[in-house]
């Protein structure tokens, strides 16, 4: 693909050699021959051995290669990078060790491939690979190119929009925690739920979604999860929400539309997090708690700029106590010397 046709391809503006060829996207510092890198920065360093390079539209730095202006670098360079490196496809095949039930629905163009499994009244749509060691239960729908990698397990009666990424490990539908205390055992909840993903979710590699007890447990249609992360049965997350590693939510809490939750994140149950919410790592979310658009941070949970001046507070402490023991023996020192 040269640089004209990848100028064209983001509607940017192209300066310079229009016929040079790119293979391969590349880091700035370490690209080469044959490669497209972006600078974040219209001031950043012109030094570089790239042989394209996505810039921002007000840059005015000279470069040795030929340079695309674009609205946002990172974007651009995110979406060259689909068409330069397309994730991997398999051809069409059902390898011989696969058990497929006689009334799955298998569609066109499917690869199926070692020691995998499609349970009873399973549809797998077409497109869709399943990976080696990868089982579908029963009554299972999943749609069309979608993906799962090694070892997913999609458990009884789930459904997966179209092109749902799943990676290795990912388990979707295992029962929810629920259980009921008697004196002197526990009693488990019904656990008879679903989950639904919708299209374009992605999933990271050994994180589980629990199905809802009851009801269902649903993930809005372009959310990506990280990996190791928990969310439990009844949890609604919705539209292009962003989920880092091993946060854990609990059960029939809502996230809205266009969240980011980070790392670590810890939800009680029955919380509510609004649409556009950024919640730092490592915060912690009580039981119920609303938190409102805005960024949060802390345990428990609230506005960044309160969690800085709390911060800020906290660490004055050693400061203060010295003052406090240094007023104290001043103190001791001035009733010492008071005439009796």
């Amino acid at each position: 693909m040269n640089t004209y046709d990848i100028a064209e391809f983001l509607s940017g503006e192209l300066v310079g050699d229009g016929t040079v060829e790119i293979l391969r996207v590349a880091d700035l510092p370490d690209a080469a021959k044959g490669e497209i890198a972006f600078v974040a920065k219209a001031a950043a360093e012109a030094v570089t051995k790239a042989d394209c390079l996505l810039v921002p539209l007000d840059s005015v730095t000279e470069y040795s290669c030929p340079v695309i202006k674009v609205k946002d670098p990172k974007l651009a360079f995110a979406k060259i990078a689909e068409v330069l490196h397309p994730p991997k496809k398999r051809r069409a095949e059902i390898h011989l060790s696969a058990v497929i039930a006689e009334n799955a629905r298998i569609g066109s163009d499917v690869f199926i491939g070692a020691f995998t499994c499609v349970g009873e009244n399973s549809d797998i749509g077409d497109g869709t690979q399943l990976r080696a060691g990868a089982k579908v239960g029963d009554n299972v729908t999943i749609g069309k190119n979608c993906v799962l990698h090694p070892n997913v397990f999609v458990e009884d009666g789930c459904t997966l929009g179209n092109r749902v990424v799943l990676h290795a490990g990912v388990v979707i539908g295992a029962d929810g925690f629920g259980f009921v205390r008697e004196p002197d055992q526990l009693v488990k909840f019904p656990q008879i739920g679903t989950v639904v993903l919708e299209d374009n979710v992605e999933i990271g590699a050994n994180s589980c979604v629990d199905r809802g007890a009851l009801g269902e447990t649903r993930i809005g249609k372009g959310t990506k999860i990280d990996n190791l992360v928990q969310i439990a049965h009844n949890v609604q997350v919705g539209k292009r929400c962003v989920i880092a590693a091993q946060t854990g939510i609990s059960g029939s809490t809502v996230i809205e539309d266009d969240c980011v939750i980070g790392g670590q994140v810890g939800m009680g149950d029955h919380a509510r997090v609004l649409s556009g919410a950024v919640i730092g790592s490592q915060a912690g979310v009580l039981p119920g708690k609303i938190v409102r658009a805005g960024v949060w941070w802390g345990t428990p949970v609230q506005p960044l700029d309160e969690y800085k001046r709390q911060n800020a507070h906290i660490k004055g402490l050693e400061r203060l106590k010295d003052d406090v023991k240094r007023l104290k023996k001043q103190q001791e020192e001035s009733q010492g010397n008071s005439p009796k």
